[in-house]
């Protein structure tokens, strides 16, 4: 089979499909390719994405057992590259319910789900690359949806603040070969949390539990959530992100602010989030 393309098409002739799961940055992306000049093809995945909030948008549903049909259309449009973004439940392998154009594809996907996310995201990447196409990232299309470095409000981490930042990038750093979690919690000067299956918001709030039962005291000032990539981690297909639910669930655990790695994690709107951590007391900023 081909390898991915070495150049991508001119910005008025990019022809792009968007797999979409759920979230607002699969929009977004669309939005900002579309305003490049782009001709945009948007695979809605069931279960996570709904097609009718890209109504005004060329698009179509798929279920994961759909992909030879799904791959089929594009080869038909002349699609040459793709960007899959948004939140998607770790399916299993036994519940991808293959169609039959599928079926040929499945001993490639049944060697990615024997590990990790990781593991996974890159056996999907190297499938749509062998199949010649160009994966994307968000970052390639939408870069202002990605944190800058510094703060995104008025407010600015204390010393004991930044002292915790680090050390919660040192523990993200260290876990990168174990395949866990984006994100950990540090207060009191200890590590309190650490993300798992259970996701960012869940943790979250499992730390707001804990304040709230008395079984963890959080100083002012203190506490803080930080958020980065695993080293080595394909940001193309799986770029941290946080939005303001993250602010909001972090301000009601009692947090100090939040610190991301710049360039290396979806924000969106920043003056949207600038605004709500101002309004929250928060502080969110992106560490480089």
């Amino acid at each position: 089979m081909n390898g991915p393309a070495d150049t991508a098409a001119p910005r008025g002739h990019r022809r792009l499909a968007v797999v979409a799961g759920r979230g607002e940055y699969p929009l977004r992306v669309v939005e900002a390719a579309l305003a490049q000049g782009a001709e945009v093809y948007v695979a809605a995945l069931a279960g996570a994405a709904d097609p009718s909030d890209y109504a005004a948008y060329d698009v179509a549903e798929y279920r994961l057992g759909q992909l030879g049909r799904f791959l089929d259309e594009i080869k038909r449009r002349g699609i040459g590259e793709i960007v899959m973004i948004g939140g998607l439940p770790r399916p299993s392998f036994g519940a991808l319910a293959p169609e039959l154009s599928t079926l040929k594809y499945l001993p490639h996907f049944a060697r990615a789900f024997q590990g990790g996310d990781d593991h996974l995201l890159r056996g999907v990447v190297s499938f749509f690359e062998g199949q010649g196409l160009r994966v994307l990232g968000p970052a390639d299309l939408a870069p202002d949806l990605v944190a800058p470095a510094g703060a995104l409000g008025r407010h600015r981490p204390t010393a004991g603040a930044r002292a915790a930042i680090a050390t919660g990038f040192e523990l993200l750093a260290a876990l990168s070969p174990f395949d866990i979690g984006q994100a950990a919690i540090v207060a009191d000067h200890r590590i309190v949390a650490v993300e798992a299956a259970e996701g960012t918001d869940a943790m979250i709030e499992r730390i707001g539990a804990l304040v709230e039962a008395g079984r963890l005291k959080l100083g002012k000032g203190d506490g803080v959530l930080v958020k980065a990539p695993k080293l080595g981690q394909d940001l193309r297909v799986d770029m941290p992100a946080i939005g303001p639910d993250t602010v909001t669930r972090a301000a009601a655990a009692g947090l100090a602010g939040i610190a991301v790695r710049a360039g290396s994690v979806l924000v969106g709107d920043r003056a949207r989030l600038a605004t709500l951590a101002d309004a929250s007391g928060l502080f969110v900023e992106g560490v480089a």
